[in-house]
């Protein structure tokens, strides 16, 4: 009886235990260390050469066979391996520490490696790769040559990572090189840092390349993607790229040059994205170069110019960047037929936001330019658009159109808190304003030009100081024209904009105390107002706004947020008057308890547990008792 009981014991203990190891994971493991290939570092002086054609040997050149039987150098399951080496190249017969060529099938690594002193022609360097595939640089250091730290001549489809390239004449050279990956490298202190030369389809991502004379340099190369560098201290560029189309130039911090970016001499159909370019004497520059793309970049506190267009670059879509806290936010100078759209170019406070010099037929829509000395400075410029814009608070103008300025139309500026709106100054002929804001301006316009227009055929301007009576007709049209515009010529508005009161706001959906869950619900509104500006809507007061351009459904981390309970949305919108015209409505947020998963997984495992236990007892209890 005692053992049966025993039994009974351990059964009930194995029961507690049962449903504990079906919900924990118990992982036994055994560390393994392996040694294979383990070598230590050997000095080598002179240099190494591999000719993967080559049919002799000598004391330091040879084939892979030759290779493989060098104590420097195995095979890794059919990938060659030259590891741990500290080569002094200064007595090299071929000028490089490591020179590989003509390996075309053969895959290789060169790792943990140490060269210097290699020879000063343009094509020797520490790492020197000619006519190869399918090789491996990685993890060495091929600094304080005398020529290139790594040289790759007609390569293809090689990593080239986490090498280190400093004090160099030029860090790492790619020439007519396609296909390969150059990544996470340190290449500081040379002439250049990395250079490409005729290639394509490369990336190059990643890299420091700092205090160079140019950081990064690509020279008719085409189809690159530069991503995530660091070129900063550089005394040229950070990066520099000319006769070079359809590259990438994304996410690179390119700080402290003389240029952040520059692209020249017909440089087209590129991408520079998400750049931040600041304490450059300029941000990013494009020169002689058409059909390219800058976009989200920030270009800021550089000395002279934010973004700098000259000679002649044509359709350029400038758009989303941001461009403060320069000399110039851009300037754009010789230039023609160009976008740019959805920039901020603000507190400019030595000179101006946006400027257009001897540029003609550019379009300037949705910037937001503010706190400069000038916003928006157009000099000897013909046929330019100035639409969209918001231009406030800057100290002498929020326009100035100076000498020669002719057919240039400005229509749905706001123009607001600026000493003087708009400076029509000098010879300026046959400029169309129609349709602009002009808001608490110390004066809102002077035309010192000739046959300048102030209204279209159809409407004028709204002048917040002239915005009634609208009584016959009621058409939106001040009755009177407005004579208030200054200077000598005498220019007057005849169609002025009368007041037409805040925008309506009419909530279609969601319905009033309509009830919803963890999914955020969807939204439609009717806004009406001839100037509409903007509209957001608020889930939480006013705490976080959410701007919209069309119905849609609330943002959803935003309701995530909030607690069960009533909810109340209110809609904004804005005219360009500055009304704001408000609705709200109240909703409620409710959500159904959660319930717990592994609440089931431990219930089953437990009553399974006890389950066993039990048919295990009477099994020993019937066979415990005498027929």
């Amino acid at each position: 009886m005692k053992s049966n009981t025993k039994k009974i014991v351990i059964l009930l203990i194995l029961g507690l235990v049962f449903p504990m190891i079906l919900n924990n994971n118990i992982n036994f493991s055994v560390e393994k260390t392996t040694y294979d290939n383990l070598k230590t570092s050997s000095v080598y002086n002179g240099g190494i050469m591999i000719d993967g054609l080559a049919t002799t040997n000598t004391t330091y050149s040879g084939n892979w066979t030759w290779a493989v039987s060098q104590p420097w150098c195995y095979d890794d399951n059919g990938v060659y391996v030259i590891e741990d080496l500290i080569i002094n190249a200064s007595t090299s017969p071929t000028g490089s520490g490591i020179y590989i060529l003509d390996s075309v099938n053969e895959y290789f690594i060169i790792r943990n490696c140490t060269v210097y002193d290699a020879g000063s022609g343009i094509t020797n360097g520490g790492i020197k790769l000619e006519n190869i595939n399918n090789g491996t640089l990685t993890n060495n250091n091929c600094s304080n040559n005398f020529g290139n730290g790594i040289y790759l001549n007609n390569c293809d489809n090689n990593t080239i990572s986490g090498n280190t390239a400093n004090n160099n004449s030029l860090g790492i050279y790619l020439s007519f090189c396609d296909n390969n990956m150059v990544s996470g490298n340190t290449a500081n202190n040379n002439s250049l840092g990395i250079h490409t030369y005729f290639c394509d389809n490369n990336m190059v991502s990643g890299n420091t390349a700092n205090y160079n004379g140019d950081g990064i340099n690509l020279e008719e190369s085409y189809d690159n993607t530069i991503s995530g560098n660091t070129a900063n201290g550089n005394s040229k560029k950070g990066i520099y790229s000319y006769f070079c189309d359809y590259n990438n130039i994304t996410g690179n911090h390119v700080d402290n040059n003389y240029d952040g970016i520059y692209l020249a001499n017909e440089c087209n159909n590129n991408i520079i994205s998400g750049t931040t370019a600041t304490d450059n004497v300029n941000g990013i520059v494009l020169d002689d170069s058409n059909n390219n793309t800058l976009s989200g970049n920030s270009a800021c506190n550089n000395n002279n110019n934010g973004i700098y267009l000259s000679n002649n670059c044509t359709n350029i879509t400038i758009s989303g960047n941001i461009a403060n806290d320069n000399e110039v936010g851009m300037y754009i100078y010789d230039c023609h037929y160009n976008i740019i759209t959805g920039n901020t170019a603000n507190k400019n406070l030595d000179r101006e936001g946006i400027v257009l010099d001897g540029s003609s037929n550019n379009i300037i829509s949705g910037n937001s330019i503010d706190g400069n000395e000038v916003g928006i400075f157009i000099y000897d410029a013909l046929n330019n658009t100035i639409i969209g814009n918001t231009i406030s608070n800057n100290n002498v103008s929020g326009i100035h159109i100076d000498e020669d300025s002719d057919y240039n139309e400005f229509t749905e500026n706001i123009i607001k808190n600026n000493t003087i709106g708009l400076n029509i100054a000098g010879l300026n002929d046959n400029n169309l304003v129609y349709k602009n804001f002009f808001l608490e301006n110390g004066i809102h316009a002077y035309d010192d030009g000739t046959g300048n227009k102030w209204n279209s055929t159809v409407i004028g301007n709204y002048w917040d100081n002239h915005t009634t009576p609208d009584v016959s007709p009621q058409d939106g049209i001040v009755d009177d024209p407005y004579t208030y515009i200054a200077g000598p010529t005498g220019s007057i508005d005849y169609l002025p904009i009368a007041e037409d009161g805040a925008p309506t706001i009419t909530i279609h959906s969601p319905s009033v105390s309509s009830k919803f869950g963890s999914t955020a619900p969807s939204f439609n509104v009717e806004v009406i107002d001839d100037y509409l500006f903007e509209m957001w809507y608020s889930i939480d007061g006013g705490l976080h706004n959410y701007t919209f351009t069309e119905n849609g459904t609330i943002d959803q981390s935003a309701w995530s947020a909030l607690t069960d309970g009533s909810v109340t949305i209110i809609f904004y919108a804005i005219d360009m008057a500055g009304n704001i015209g408000t609705a709200e409505i109240t909703i409620g947020k409710n959500l159904p308890e959660e319930f717990d998963p592994t609440l089931v997984i431990v219930i089953v495992s437990l009553v399974g547990g006890v389950a066993v236990v039990a048919v295990v007892y009477i099994f020993l209890k019937k066979r415990a008792t005498p027929e």
